[in-house]
């Protein structure tokens, strides 16, 4: 599952855009997102610093563990379980209005009035918006190409 990450003010949490295929939902944008899952995995080592370790949940006298290095390896490509994040949107065509007809389902996390404003300026056909609690919104491109 890919993401991408979509800057919003500076009180505010960034929107993050979930989606299993890029093209899904760059076929409605006018501006392009990138995958910032993409990045390759890399190997990154922290010092742990020392600490006291029990043997036991009586033991009265732990040791001391020495400071070490390890090693792990850092990811952005790795998914755990199955769970969706955040909350549902769906993006349809509008019949009748569009060359073609389609529909996608994406998550995202942050402000809806966020998504919003961002599919807004930069979608590329007339487009249903529908949000889980929010009814459906009708999306329309800017004159000029969207995106300005």
């Amino acid at each position: 599952m890919g993401k991408t990450t979509i800057a919003t003010s500076v009180d505010r949490p960034d929107l993050v855009i979930y989606f299993n295929d890029i093209r899904s939902i760059n076929w409605f944008l006018v501006d392009p997102v990138t995958d910032d899952t993409t990045a390759a995995a890399e190997v990154k080592v922290k010092q742990i610093p020392i600490h006291p370790r029990k043997k036991g949940p009586t033991d009265q006298f732990p040791t001391n563990v020495s400071s070490h290095p390890a090693t792990y390896l850092k990811d952005p490509s790795l998914k755990s379980g199955n769970a969706l994040p955040g909350k549902y949107f769906i993006l349809k065509t509008v019949p009748g209005l569009a060359d073609d007809l389609a529909q996608r389902q994406f998550t995202y996390t942050g402000r809806f009035m966020d998504l919003k404003n961002y599919l807004d300026a930069n979608i590329k056909y007339d487009t249903y918006l529908y949000s889980e609690g929010a009814g459906r919104h009708s999306l329309a491109p800017t004159i000029g190409g969207g995106g300005d």
